[in-house]
């Protein structure tokens, strides 16, 4: 008797929990960059709440393993470098917080002739066009999970509550047997 409430006492929490899922807030990272001259990056946690103080590493493309200038970002979250002008590729931005955190890799690469031509041509053609645009992208870490995800961690522990439940009724049934 004793068991089977148990069990229903475990079916209807694992189908209250898979029911019943309140939004998680864990703390997912996002940084945005643009580029111009310079690099400026804003980091935040997934509410919003701009990453203040939080620890920035920047790696150039030449020398991906040792850290190329290092910096704390303002009460915004922002934080801005200068790359050096002649070293192209992808540099690796890591910002952390308290235990959060996030990398980003920014592509530097040169302009060539071609390009400054096709823009000359671009601006004769339409003189109205926006120079003053950026490039602009972002990385995201959040900490949602989906809801397959979900009901594989409400079944795991519901089966972990129920396990040990079994397992100490079993073991005061075989005490009683051996009385």
């Amino acid at each position: 008797m004793k068991l089977r409430t148990l069990s229903s006492l475990g079916l209807g929490l694992v189908l209250a929990s898979v029911i019943h899922q309140p939004k998680t807030s864990a703390h997912g990272v996002a940084i945005d960059y643009q580029a111009t001259e310079a690099i400026a990056i804003q980091a935040k946690y997934d509410s919003g709440k701009p990453m203040s103080n939080a620890q920035v590493v920047v790696y150039a493309p030449n020398n991906p393993t040792q850290a190329w200038q290092t910096g704390v970002t303002d009460s915004d979250g922002k934080f801005t470098f200068v790359p050096e002008p002649n070293v192209n590729g992808n540099w690796t931005i890591k910002v952390r917080s308290a235990g959060h955190g996030s990398v980003v890799n920014i592509p530097i690469e040169p302009l060539q002739a071609e390009n400054d031509h096709q823009i000359q041509e671009e601006i004769s053609e339409n003189p109205n066009t926006n120079l003053g645009q950026s490039p602009r992208a972002s990385s995201s870490i959040t900490g949602e999970l989906s809801t397959p995800q979900k009901i594989l961690m409400a079944l795991t522990g519901s089966w972990g509550f129920v396990g040990t439940a079994l397992f100490f009724s079993r073991k005061k049934q075989e005490s009683k047997v051996s009385n």
